[in-house]
């Protein structure tokens, strides 16, 4: 069974207003209400070290998992899971997986922003060639423990006050994934569990704010995209 456990790095990240948007805005602390856009991208997944010795002709190289699952306020009744697989991955290697994670833009059937985006992002090497990831996924959802979890999902992210509690969410969905691949290292490189919340006016950097995270075996970076046009404006008439 893969342990999620080893090479975690857990982070919730507060955003804080500039002193320029402060005076923008009179001083008053906007909240996520006023946010008219918000993107999280993957900006960069590299291998440092894939932790497989070259020996004699054998190149040292490794087949790859990149799983990400996804959890917000506004999606109360689905888990965002996906899985890709990469094959002779050689270490200081980027992998082509540059995508949006979490995306939302205002409209009048969408007017109120989240307040709450989880994000648990985990590269796991394997011992045996590469399976068929999108079998593994339509099989994790087809899995009681997947559904049991997707029914309570939105009581259980608005009762929630804690990452025990969404953290708790997610490594169960990570659990079911891991027990479908199977002989995978029981170490994964790198797995990261991101909050991004609005507590406290968090979500008041606008633009691209960078969140890179780096262990000794990989790399996994979030950039995450705040749009606001009125206070963007009012923020640029004051320059």
């Amino acid at each position: 069974m893969i342990d999620f456990q080893q090479n975690l790095y857990v982070e919730e990240y507060n955003f804080k207003e500039t002193e320029e948007l402060r005076s923008a805005v009179r001083g008053d602390i906007p909240t996520s209400e006023q946010i008219s856009g918000i993107e999280v991208r993957l900006s960069k997944a590299s291998i440092i070290d894939n932790k497989t010795r070259k020996f004699g002709p054998f190149p040292g190289l490794a087949t790859i998992y990149f799983m990400n699952i996804v959890l917000s306020d506004l999606s109360t009744s689905e888990i965002d899971l996906n899985l890709n697989g990469f094959e002779k991955v050689d270490d200081k290697q980027t992998l082509a997986v540059d995508r949006t994670l979490f995306y939302w833009k205002k409209a009048d059937d969408t007017p109120k922003p989240p307040s709450q985006i989880h994000i648990m992002s985990s590269l796991l090497k394997s011992k045996k060639g590469l399976r068929d990831t999108a079998a593994v996924v339509a099989s994790a959802k087809d899995d009681n423990n997947f559904k049991d979890l997707t029914s309570q999902l939105g009581s259980l992210l608005k009762t929630a006050s804690s990452f025990t509690t969404i953290s708790g969410i997610i490594f169960q969905v990570a659990g079911i994934v891991g027990n479908l691949l199977k002989d995978v290292e029981d170490k994964p490189l790198l797995t990261r569990f991101q909050s991004f919340t609005d507590l406290g006016g968090n979500f008041n950097q606008l633009g691209r704010t960078d969140n890179p995270f780096t262990n000794r075996y990989a790399e996994l970076d979030y950039s995450i995209y705040i749009r606001d046009v009125e206070r963007q404006k009012e923020a640029d008439s004051k320059q």
